[in-house]
C-alpha cells in the first residue's frame, strides 16, 4: 500500500514508541484498559531507528529547500543510525515507528440507530447521497489503531542511495529516492469495536454479582445484548453469523438459568471466551491486511538486492580494469 506523506507531519508526528491517544469518549475506564493492554503488548523500536527515520525526513525537508548541505548532513545521520541499529540486530525487519490511537464513540440505542439506518437508505434511493453521509458519517463506535512501520531492509538502502546522489550533484535523483522510500513506509490500522468491549465488559460485571442479586444480574445481561445489537447495527458483527447467534444465545441462557437454579459459572466462562474470540477475530481481519503490506514490502527488498546486486557485477569489470591500469603504472 503506497501512500503520500507530507514532511512537516512525519517529523512532527513521528514518537518515539509512544502512543497518542484523541479520545471522542466518555467511556474513559474501558478505553484506557485497551490502551494499557495494546501498550503492553506493543513492540517497541530501537531508539536508533527512530531517530534515522526521523534525519531522513528532516534531509527530505532541507532538499525542499534547497539547503544540500543540511540534507547531506541528515542523511549521514540517518545512515549512521541505522547502521548501528543494523549493526545491533541484523535480522530486523518490519519495525514500528509510530502508534496513534483514536477513539470513537456513539451513544444511541438500537432502535435509535435502525431509525437513521432506515432514513440513509431512503435518502440513498432518492440519490440524496450527500445528506445520506452526513447522516452516516457519526456511525461509528470503536478504537482505531494506526501503527506505521520501517521495512529495515530496503529503508536504509534508499537513505544510502540518496546521500551517494547528492554527493555526485543530483538533487532530483536524491528526493525521488527519499520519496520512494517514504512510500515503502507501511501502515496497519486495527479497528475494535466500543460496543462489544463494552458488552464484554458487562458480561464480567454480571458474573461477579452475588447470585441473590438477579434482578441485578439480569438488567446488566440485557445491557450487554444491547450492546451487541449495536455492534451489529454498526456493522461491526454480522447477526447472521455464528459468533453472533451464540454469543446472543449464550446471554439468554444465562439469563434463564439465572431465574432458575443459577448454576451460571460455566456458562459465563463460555460467554467470556466468545467475545474474546470474536473480537480477537476482527481484529486479525484487519491485520492480516497488513501482513499482505508485509509481503509486498519484502517483494520490494530482494528487488532493491538484487537491483544492487547487478550494480555491483556490472561495475566489477570497471573495477578490475581500474585495478589493471594502476598496476601497470606502479611496473612502470
Amino acid at each position: 500500500m503506497k501512500q503520500k506523506f507530507l514532511i512537516s507531519t512525519l517529523i512532527s508526528t513521528l514518537l518515539l514508541s509512544t502512543t497518542v491517544v484523541q479520545a471522542k469518549t466518555d467511556n474513559k475506564t474501558l478505553v484506557q484498559h485497551q490502551v494499557e493492554k495494546n501498550r503492553k503488548t506493543a513492540k517497541q523500536a530501537p531508539k536508533e531507528i527512530i531517530e534515522g527515520a526521523r534525519s531522513s525526513f528532516m534531509a527530505m525537508s532541507f532538499l525542499q529547500h534547497d539547503k544540500i548541505d543540511e540534507a547531506k548532513k541528515f542523511l549521514t545521520k540517518a545512515t549512521e543510525d541505522f547502521d548501528k541499529a543494523l549493526k545491533s540486530n541484523p535480522k530486523l525487519d518490519i519495525v514500528p515507528i509510530e502508534e496513534n490511537i483514536d477513539v470513537f464513540e456513539f451513544n444511541a440505542e438500537p432502535k435509535e440507530i435502525e431509525k437513521a439506518l432506515k432514513l440513509a437508505d431512503k435518502l440513498i434511493q432518492e440519490h440524496k447521497t450527500q445528506d445520506a453521509r452526513v447522516l452516516l458519517n457519526p456511525l461509528k463506535d470503536e478504537m482505531n489503531i494506526n501503527t506505521n512501520f520501517i521495512p529495515m531492509g530496503i529503508y536504509p538502502i534508499a537513505t544510502k542511495n540518496a546521500l551517494t546522489a547528492l554527493e555526485k550533484g543530483d538533487k532530483k535523483a536524491a528526493i525521488s529516492i527519499l520519496s520512494g522510500a517514504f512510500n515503502m513506509l507501511i501502515s496497519q490500522k486495527v479497528v475494535i469495536p466500543l460496543s462489544l468491549l463494552s458488552a464484554q465488559d458487562l458480561i464480567m460485571e454480571a458474573s461477579q454479582i452475588d447470585k441473590s442479586k438477579k434482578d441485578e444480574a439480569d438488567k446488566i445481561l440485557e445491557e450487554a445484548k444491547l450492546e451487541l445489537q449495536k455492534a451489529e447495527l454498526l456493522g461491526y458483527t454480522n447477526k447472521k453469523s455464528q459468533e453472533y447467534k451464540d454469543l446472543t444465545t449464550s446471554i439468554e441462557n444465562i439469563q434463564k438459568e439465572i431465574k432458575g437454579k443459577n448454576i451460571v459459572e460455566k456458562l459465563y466462562d463460555k460467554l467470556k471466551q466468545d467475545f474474546t474470540s470474536l473480537i480477537h477475530t476482527l481484529k486479525k481481519d484487519k491485520i492480516d491486511v497488513s501482513e499482505e503490506e508485509h509481503k509486498k514490502a519484502q517483494t520490494k527488498v530482494k528487488n532493491v538486492e538484487t537491483n544492487e546486486s547487478k550494480k555491483a557485477v556490472a561495475k566489477e569489470p570497471v573495477f578490475k580494469k581500474e585495478a589493471k591500469s594502476d598496476e601497470n603504472k606502479t611496473i612502470k
